[in-house]
């Protein structure tokens, strides 16, 4: 079975850290971006499965990615889940119909994994 492709994409080397190392102990192929512009590139050239997003990122960020990808016919159905530290960010029916989770920093492990398999499974 070939692993599942995920796109971390965050401007803190911590929290890009953290999360590919709990998503690669979990068998994910992780790729890591450090700011939206990075990311765009990024998706094009490898095609990730998931897309795992932080909002505030200098230069591009989370919602102009978004934006970007949904509007994008190649990549409208690549999975989304947001990164966020805002207590609410885009109304969650919105996400819902964009195809876009959300997920609250700081989470877990056990959070984080629960939410990429969940999304990945639809």
């Amino acid at each position: 079975m070939l692993k599942k492709k995920i796109l971390v994409v965050d401007d803190d080397p911590t929290v890009r850290k953290l999360s590919s190392e709990v998503l690669k102990h979990e068998g994910y192929e992780v790729l890591i971006a450090q700011d939206g512009i990075d990311a765009m590139v990024m998706i094009r050239q490898e095609k990730p499965d998931l897309l795992l997003l932080d909002v505030v990122m200098p230069e591009f960020n989370g919602y102009e990615v978004c934006h970007s990808l949904k509007f994008d016919p190649k990549f409208k159905d690549l999975p989304i889940i947001i990164l966020t530290v805002r207590e609410q960010e885009l109304d969650p029916r919105l996400g819902n119909l964009m195809g876009i989770e959300y997920l609250h920093k700081p989470c877990s492990s056990q959070e984080l994994l629960r939410k990429v398999q969940q999304t990945l499974s639809k």
